[in-house]
């Protein structure tokens, strides 16, 4: 150990007062200035470990990975992103069948109607138009469904002079005055910086992340020091557990969308989504989760440096208990699945930035399928094979940009399924949109023969309201 008075004596020994009295004073302030600095340290390393340790801090770096991890797949390449004005019109073509309905509908009157649901959706022809314009502070959607030559749903929605409009053939003669429209003010300017569309949808994203965050609290939180299987393995570490019930679930949604509603951006942001975000509420009648039923969220973390190492969910009705375990990290682990203790299926997962592939076993190792997704600067896919027990799931997805031009490209997104029970066909069917997205942005609708909401017939308020209940009803017959 370093003895400063020997060094003290060394000096001594130099000679020349002037030069020891400056070095001693130079080393004692040197020291002083040491035994604070480590004092400083371990008070740091003592609030570190205090931060982290904390169940909300652990749970809330869980949420941000979860989130990162699906950024990244969701971002937009810089080739394809046009800004703020830009144009997207398309087709979506459907197409569906079900052996099982079929079956069912010549003695079920319910499965008659869900059979012919489906026979009229893949005779449905939809066409679809959104226009973002941010320079003349306008946007508008409209959508056109035919079954056949039938029109079956026809609809538009504008935003123009801060005012909401809205129009349903069929239902209103005129455009209809739905009230003010701040969504564009979300557009701030950020310490001089221009924001786009990118920005507002990156700020939602991470408002809703940091809003689930602040309300998961450390009371809502348990911790244990417990023993569990990490491998073949048992290990000591630590344990934060978050129970979802209906009750608290229902207060989390809540909370959400008062923080929503609260911040001026996000509800302007989200208001684009939901127009009536003011009168937006959740349903307290509405049960998301029964009595009988509960979640409960694990997280394991190591006792030296609470790195998370094992997360777990468990399900519970009445008796029956479900386990979803995954041991690992965002790169790659090991996933398994659980009923009543017993592991019916494991995975094993690799991913990176770029793609993320995981294998399917039995409880006896056999494969049993494949989960895979890949995404670069222009395309995504998504393909999932599994043949379990009784059930059997064939599900494919793609979306491909393509003919990259100045200011326009198009794109195409194809989704199919295959899901069968017992050998019987659940359902199968394919979705397909075709679209084209380029700067050319026209908006020309005329509101000049709008009429205020309030004004609205009781009949006129009726049949807006139960549109959708009008479309589903027709697509039964």
């Amino acid at each position: 150990m370093f003895d400063i008075y020997l060094f003290f004596d060394i000096i001594d020994m130099v000679g020349c007062d002037s030069v020891k009295r400056f070095f001693k004073i130079l080393f004692k302030v040197i020291f002083f200035l040491l035994l604070i600095g480590i004092a400083v340290g371990l008070i740091l390393i003592g609030l570190h470990y205090s931060k982290i340790s904390k169940k909300q801090y652990i749970f809330g770096v869980v949420i941000d990975n979860v989130f990162e991890k699906g950024e990244k797949y969701l971002s937009i390449s810089d080739d394809y992103n046009l800004g703020d004005n830009f144009q997207i019109e398309g087709t979506v073509k459907m197409n569906f069948s079900s052996e099982e309905y079929l079956n069912k509908s010549k003695n079920d009157p319910d499965f008659k109607k869900k059979y012919q649901k489906l026979h009229n959706l893949s005779q449905v022809n939809t066409t679809y138009l959104f226009a973002h314009d941010k320079k003349n502070e306008k946007v508008y959607a409209e959508v056109d469904e035919k079954l056949g030559k039938e029109n079956l749903f026809h609809g538009k929605y504008l935003i123009s002079d801060s005012t909401k409009y809205i129009f349903v053939d069929k239902v209103l003669s005129n455009y209809v005055n739905d009230g003010a429209a701040n969504y564009f003010e979300s557009y701030i300017e950020e310490e001089g910086n221009k924001v786009d569309t990118t920005d507002n949808i990156i700020y939602l994203y991470n408002f809703i992340r940091d809003s689930i965050k602040n309300n998961i609290t450390e009371e809502d939180l348990t911790g244990y020091d417990v023993e569990t299987i990490y491998g073949e393995d048992t290990i000591s570490v630590g344990q934060i557990s978050y129970k979802i019930t209906d009750k608290n679930y229902k207060e989390l949604l809540k909370n959400i969308l008062k923080d929503i509603k609260s911040d001026d951006r996000a509800s302007q942001i989200m208001s684009l989504i939901y127009p009536k975000l003011d009168d937006l509420k959740i349903n307290e009648k509405k049960h998301y989760l029964k009595n009988n039923e509960s979640y409960t969220i694990n997280i394991f973390v190591t006792k030296m440096y609470y790195k998370p190492i094992k997360y777990e969910v468990i399900y519970l009705k009445d008796d029956q208990k479900q386990i979803y375990t995954y041991e690992g990290d965002m790169k790659g682990g090991t996933f398994y699945y659980s009923e009543n203790n017993v592991v019916k299926y494991q995975a094993t997962v690799e991913s990176d930035n770029k793609k993320t592939n995981i294998m399917v076993y039995d409880e006896s190792s056999n494969e049993i399928g494949t989960i895979k997704l890949e995404k670069d600067d222009n395309s995504l896919m998504f393909n999932m094979t599994l043949d379990l027990e009784k059930n059997k799931y064939d599900i494919s997805y793609s979306m491909k940009n393509k003919d990259l031009e100045k200011n326009k490209y198009n794109r195409e997104d194809y989704l199919t399924f295959k899901i069968m029970n017992d050998k019987i066909t659940h359902i199968q069917g394919t979705i397909q949109l075709d679209s084209k997205i380029s700067k050319d942005v026209k908006i020309n609708e005329d509101t000049t023969s709008s009429v205020l909401r309030s004004s609205l017939k009781e009949e006129e308020n009726e049949k807006l309201k139960n549109v959708r209940d009008t479309v589903k009803a027709r697509l039964e017959k």
